[in-house]
């Protein structure tokens, strides 16, 4: 399979244009983890043990959409390019599906109320979602096939993507107290759309695919597909990456407002305990493409899950201690920089990686691993902590909670993704591409300047 390489010098406009399209994401997204299983206890009345349930049976769906979705990115070919008309398609129904979640028609019965939310949770995540963040996630390696660009390009999108976290974490709880969940959902819905739309006109697709190679790539089957990519043992390392690490985020996006407030006895702190995790992030990613040239991705994402590790011992000791869980938020913070940046821009190193063992490119395929760990990891944690909350016994629109469930919080909040990241730890020490990307590099430029 023949790729023209780029040779177009990336401005720091299109840069911008694509990150702002995690803004966009994350405004769905971030919403609906960190506040919609509070939204679902405390005003629609429906029990955390079947909030769970409806998290779980989503990511059954959610595993085959994400495939089938990667497969259908591989196949399109259109004047704009293979990722960036998903983007520009599901935009408007990013906005609908996030107001539809948080309007549960007040008048259905418990029954019903149920069956809304889960349809309508469905249809965000296992349809809409899956198209539109997939295709936002396969687009870096579309839009260059230089390492470093795309290590730059994760780093500018997860600069806005913390800077996109940290204006909801101070701005919906207010939101929420002035005009109600629908209202509030409403204003993150259409700022999401806005932003995917700047990215759609901002960036350009120039990695593309020889004509007489499009016609046998895509006589390809995703049986075959998949067997390709599953002898691909990187990619295999990467849904467990993927999964532990957006598991944990997924418990920790759901757990801090009942932290922050049950355990830390301050709701109002919640903004500044996601700014003190957030602002590192921030200023890590500045520097983080720096880092990773000198020392390289795998080594900084090592030294960042250790950092992480460090903070949730901090945070579970240290739990009403307010300066010291905010001190421990920061290092935790600073540890996700390279875990997050690193672990996307890993994934353009697993489809060089699989062009090279196998002469085939998957782009959209092995980019559904970030949906897929994403989605399935995050929505884990959403059913960790519903399934935690009813184990804890936590009693929804109570002024305190028993000493039972503010250890069940602790747990939730600390040694949970703990036990997560290490895992994630484990997968990664196996996972150490830098070592060859040179090799795979050079002899990928000379089988293509042959063909």
């Amino acid at each position: 399979m023949k790729v023209k390489k780029s040779k177009n010098v990336i401005s720091w406009k299109e840069k911008i244009a694509f990150g702002l399209g995690d803004a966009g994401c994350n405004f769905i997204w971030t919403v609906v983890g960190s506040f919609l299983t509070l939204y679902y206890t405390d005003n629609v009345g429906i029990s955390a043990a079947v909030i769970g349930i409806i998290m779980l049976v989503t990511r059954i769906f959610d595993g085959v959409s994400d495939l089938v979705m990667g497969e259908i990115i591989d196949h399109t070919h259109t004047k704009w390019g293979k990722a960036r008309p998903w983007i520009l398609f599901t935009a408007p129904f990013m906005m609908i599906g996030l107001i539809f979640l948080f309007n549960v028609p007040t008048g259905f019965s418990t029954t019903g109320k149920i069956v809304y939310a889960t349809i309508t949770y469905i249809f965000l995540t296992v349809f809409v979602f899956t198209a539109c963040s997939l295709s936002y996630y396969t687009l870096p390696s579309l839009i260059s096939n230089c390492q470093d660009d795309r290590t730059v390009l994760n780093s500018v999108r997860f600069i806005f993507n913390m800077i996109t976290a940290l204006i909801i974490s101070y701005a919906a709880v207010p939101l929420v107290k002035s005009v109600g969940w629908g209202k509030m959902s409403a204003v993150y819905a259409v700022s999401g759309m806005v932003f995917l739309l700047i990215t759609f006109f901002g960036t350009k697709e120039r990695v593309t695919m020889e004509e007489c190679n499009i016609e046998n790539k895509s006589s390809l089957g995703i049986g075959e597909s998949l067997r390709l990519l599953l002898k691909n043992k990187y990619f295999i390392y990467l849904v467990i990456l993927f999964t532990m690490t957006n598991c944990a985020n997924g418990v920790i996006g759901g757990m801090t407002i009942f932290f922050v407030r049950d355990v830390m006895k301050n709701e109002s702190i919640y903004g500044t305990m996601m700014m003190c995790g957030m602002l590192p992030v921030i200023l890590g990613m500045l520097i983080f493409p720096s880092l990773a040239r000198r020392f390289g991705k795998w080594k900084c994402m090592i030294a960042g899950f250790i950092l992480q590790i460090i903070g949730f011992i901090i945070i579970y000791f240290c739990a009403t201690n307010t300066i010291v869980v905010l001190v421990a938020s920061a290092i935790k913070g600073l540890g996700g920089v390279p875990a997050s940046a690193g672990l996307y821009a890993l994934i353009g190193d697993v489809v060089d990686y699989g062009e090279w063992k196998n002469d085939v490119r998957l782009d959209g395929l092995t980019y559904s691993v970030s949906s897929f760990g994403m989605k399935v990891g995050t929505g884990l944690g959403a059913a960790i902590l519903g399934w935690g909350l009813a184990i804890g016994k936590y009693t929804a629109g109570a002024a305190t909670q028993s000493a039972y469930t503010l250890q069940a919080f602790k747990i939730l909040f600390s040694l949970i993704p703990l036990v997560l990241i290490v895992i994630a730890m484990i997968a990664l020490l196996r996972t150490n591409l830098d070592k060859i990307f040179p090799q795979i590099q050079k002899e990928l430029e000379e089988r293509r300047n042959k063909k």
